[in-house]
């Protein structure tokens, strides 16, 4: 109970902060448009004289949203983030065993292309135009990072130099501003280190580009996904389907 409540307070930190930065923005661009409107639709002021008093206004306004504009997607990163955290992770029962053979050759028939393999990882990734059943969404790329053995890292240079290669095979996709990276990784057990990597995540999106790493333990004993648990709330149309493309490529039943 102590952990929800502790992640219910950061969440609502972030939260505010996000909206605080979020009034600032918003009530000057506001305060200046009614302003403008009252003074030239009345005659107050000639059009030629409220130019020279809105455009150094104007000019300052937008210094300032590109001063606080990373501010806002930091704190908005995090809100989401900490959003995601407050209910515990979920045990999902999967219908097919995961880390074979034949589940890596399913995923390549299914449009998958290989990345990279070698004695610690396999990467594989799959262009969407766009994504099947969410509206208006962008072409995407989904990368599955599948790990053979526990110590290895998500975040090390093996997987950027992979993700690289890629992009210097496919040069017409590096253009693209929305990934998904599914991470998966198998435990004997669901331990404090398996529930410590599942709550590692990445929700980054700044304009139109946006960064997903989501990772998801297999239990083979129990034949079952562990995972972070949005409840039915996601913080973009990415994310959700990030959740969804998991649970279809595990065949996992709602």
């Amino acid at each position: 109970m102590e952990r929800e409540i502790d992640r219910q307070l950061t969440y609502n930190k972030y939260k505010r902060k996000t909206n605080s930065i979020l009034f600032l923005l918003i009530f000057p661009a506001i305060t200046m448009l009614g302003l403008f409107l009252v003074l030239y639709l009345n005659n107050i002021i000639s059009l030629v004289h409220l130019g020279t008093v809105y455009i150094p206004l104007m000019i300052v306004y937008l210094f300032m949203v590109f001063n606080m504009a990373p501010k806002l997607y930091y704190n908005k990163m995090f809100a989401n983030y900490a959003r995601l955290l407050i209910e515990k992770p979920q045990l999902l029962e999967v219908n097919k065993q995961l880390f074979t053979t034949s589940w890596i050759e399913q995923l390549k028939s299914d449009g998958y292309e290989l990345v990279q393999e070698d004695m610690k990882h396999i990467l594989l990734c799959k262009y969407y135009k766009k994504l099947p059943g969410i509206a208006q969404s962008d072409q995407t790329l989904v990368f599955l990072t599948i790990a053979k053995n526990k110590s290895f890292d998500f975040y090390s240079d093996d997987v950027d130099n992979g993700i690289q290669a890629f992009y210097m095979k496919h040069e017409h996709y590096e253009k693209i501003g929305k990934r998904i990276t599914l991470q998966f990784k198998k435990y004997d057990t669901i331990d404090e280190k398996a529930t410590e990597e599942v709550e590692t995540a990445i929700l980054y999106q700044a304009g139109k580009q946006i960064l997903i790493n989501l990772t998801f333990v297999y239990c083979n004993d129990k034949d079952s996904i562990f995972g972070l648990n949005p409840s039915k709330w996601y913080p973009n149309r990415y994310t959700y389907f990030a959740f969804t493309e998991c649970k279809r490529i595990c065949d996992i039943k709602d």
